[in-house]
């Protein structure tokens, strides 16, 4: 049994592999590292590797490692974002400061597809772009829709919104108009941005969609782009595979 483990901001997601056979999972974790990775499944028995991409920082991976080392019984590889590694060339002047997630995706997108356009959609809204020689362009980082509807919640005393869903239109309440305009003011960026960056790379190159909020916001996008949940999970995999 094989484990891969990516850690964002604000969710733990994994995977385990044996041969054919897999199972993966995920949840909020809340920084309560010990907790989130007694939920991991299918490991029981132990395993023969455990690797890991995770952006939650030093004090934090030491005691990921160590709730994985008691669950499984192997010490856990960690991952990081690298200058170049399997055809893709950082332009970050300090490398190890890219987010690991990130770099994964972006890895994954080269390898498969050649040069391409990494949309995450997460707690930040991310956007990357690697080029058909592996160079990483640069990118975007921008708050997510959670956050962003946080933060007027929280700034704005007299708006209180209920849970609901988002379209591109007029909104006939509060609550319709700050979903909706959440969503339409993220679609325009990413939208614009595509556009932009398909003029740099070649118009018809992978535009990859990720991330928790994906779905939010997939239906409103004009552009065609591939749906990848687990971008980092298969670049993490891969990457474990030439590794070992």
């Amino acid at each position: 049994m094989k484990l891969f483990v990516d850690v964002g901001n604000t969710a733990l997601k994994w995977r385990a592999r044996s041969g054919s056979d897999v199972v993966q999972g995920g949840c909020r974790h809340e920084r309560r590292w010990a907790e989130v990775v007694e939920t991991i499944a299918g490991v029981d028995d132990g395993c023969e590797s455990v690797w890991v991409a995770s952006v939650a920082g030093a004090e934090s991976d030491k005691d990921i490692a160590n709730a994985l080392r008691l669950k499984t019984g192997v010490e856990p590889q960690f991952y990081y974002s690298q200058a170049d590694d399997y055809g893709v060339t950082s332009c970050y002047p300090e490398p190890r400061r890219l987010g690991v997630d990130r770099w994964v995706a972006m890895v994954e997108c080269h390898q498969r597809f050649g040069a391409g356009i990494i949309v995450d959609c997460g707690s930040a809204l991310t956007i990357d772009a690697v080029n058909a020689s592996g160079q990483f362009l640069g990118g975007y980082i921008v708050p997510g829709l959670g956050m962003l509807r946080g933060a007027l919640l929280r700034d704005t005393a007299d708006v209180h919104v209920e849970a609901g869903s988002a379209q591109l239109g007029l909104g006939k309440s509060t609550a319709e108009c700050v979903h909706n305009g959440l969503l339409r003011m993220s679609v325009a960026f990413v939208t614009e941005v595509v556009l932009e960056l398909r003029q740099v790379l070649d118009d018809t190159c992978k535009v990859l969609i990720t991330g928790g909020d994906a779905p939010a916001l997939m239906d409103a996008f004009g552009f065609d782009f591939t749906h990848v949940p687990d971008l980092v999970l298969d670049g993490l995999e891969r990457i474990a595979a030439d590794k070992e």
